[in-house]
């Protein structure tokens, strides 16, 4: 099977956030555009609001407080929190920790992971550094014990958060690997030195760069799996969502683009009657097809594969095709709605601005090409087209 149907419950699901995000986040969308920034506390109501509605912490365990939610129908949902701008998506379905609590300890879990099921705040993943993006075999962040204690040194870039978090999770090089720990916003030796501007601006993520200088960090605070092995399933995971969510983003430019070709006149006719406006959308159209066929097969897999190697693969099939076609969507969105789709207020140029870093983040387009070539020199290319 290639793309399994949905499950009447996650369809039911699926409909119940997009009907939210078209209810509750565009009107707020619109308010961000006109005053150029976002009500904090207007956006933690949204957040709770989703909460209430049952949309938040669905990839949890039922034993975490979660609903233990397939990968197939958390990319459904996030399909549909993609459809939102200023990364409002991340506040509808809030997903928690789930490569955290997986190998974390009883007591980590409890003193960390357990408050953000319960939505008393957030996490906050500090892996980047200036010299190690998309290869984190070049980390230079290093942990030393001391004692009960390790002593973390370097610096972190793009660390992603929605206001102050509850706990950094950062990645280091301790005893000759890496190691995951768990550090409170108020240690010592912690320090926030900027919050730089980026082109999705005003988004609901920020993405601090932090120093960390001789801070102490107790024994009990690291997590006793791999490193390695927590930040690339945290990847590998975040990579699918991005497809999932290109996707969704593309199906909004796609439909307003349709419907303003429909209304607008030029020459005497409305230029949905133009080739150089039904033409660009007819690909559109069919591009996002393919991408949802690429995410939808690789969360299957994600499911139900064995072999994990070809699981990455099929992730990176995903998140390189869906991202790069969510661009040139929101291009030709751009363009069909000229002048109009250049004004912040039109959801166009929010996309346009905002739909550029997924082609950067969790691992560059590149990186992915380069996963795919390494992946089907080793094994061919029949793994990756099915199940065989």
């Amino acid at each position: 099977m290639i793309v399994p149907e949905l499950p009447d419950d996650i369809r039911a699901l699926k409909e119940a956030v997009g009907a939210f995000v078209e209810r509750e986040v565009y009107p707020l969308e619109a308010r961000i555009a006109e005053r150029g920034s976002i009500d904090w506390d207007e956006a933690a109501d949204l957040r709770r609001r989703a909460r209430e509605a049952g949309f938040a912490m669905l990839n949890m365990p039922a034993e975490a407080g979660g609903r233990d939610l397939s990968m197939l129908g958390q990319v459904a949902l996030e399909e549909e929190s993609g459809k939102a701008t200023n990364g409002l998506g991340f506040a509808v379905v809030d997903r928690g920790p789930r490569e955290l609590y997986e190998i974390a300890t009883p007591e980590q879990i409890e003193r960390y992971v357990a408050p953000i099921v319960r939505g008393e705040y957030r996490e906050a993943w500090a892996l980047t550094e200036p010299g190690a993006g998309s290869d984190l075999s070049g980390l230079q962040a290093t942990a030393v014990r001391d004692g009960d204690e390790w002593v973390l040194n370097g610096e972190k870039w793009f660390v992603t958060s929605e206001g102050p978090p509850g706990v950094y999770i950062v990645l280091a090089v301790a005893e000759g690997e890496q190691a995951l720990f768990l550090v409170d916003p108020d240690a010592p030796g912690l320090e926030i030195r900027r919050t730089p501007g980026f082109l999705h601006d005003p988004y609901l993520d920020h993405h601090p760069e932090i120093v960390f200088t001789d801070c102490r960090v107790p024994e009990a605070n690291r997590v006793p799996a791999s490193g390695d092995e927590g930040a690339k399933e945290w990847i590998l995971v975040e990579r699918l969502f991005i497809a999932a969510r290109c996707c969704g983003a593309a199906l909004r430019l796609v439909d307003s683009t349709a419907e303003w070709a429909q209304e607008r006149e030029a020459f005497g006719s409305p230029i949905a009657e133009y080739q150089g406006i039904s033409f660009p959308l007819a690909d559109s159209l069919t591009e996002l097809h393919a991408a949802r066929l690429l995410t939808y097969h690789a969360a299957h897999a994600f499911d139900v594969l064995e072999d994990r190697k070809v699981v990455h693969g099929k992730v990176s099939m995903a998140k390189l095709f869906a991202s790069e076609m969510a661009g040139r969507v929101a291009d030709r969105a751009v363009q069909a709605l000229g002048g109009r789709g250049y004004m912040t207020e039109n959801p166009a140029a929010r996309f346009y601005r905002e739909l550029r870093v997924d082609r950067i983040w969790e691992g560059t387009s590149e990186i992915q090409r380069s996963i795919l070539s390494r992946g089907v020199f080793k094994r061919g290319a029949a793994p990756y087209l099915g199940w065989d």
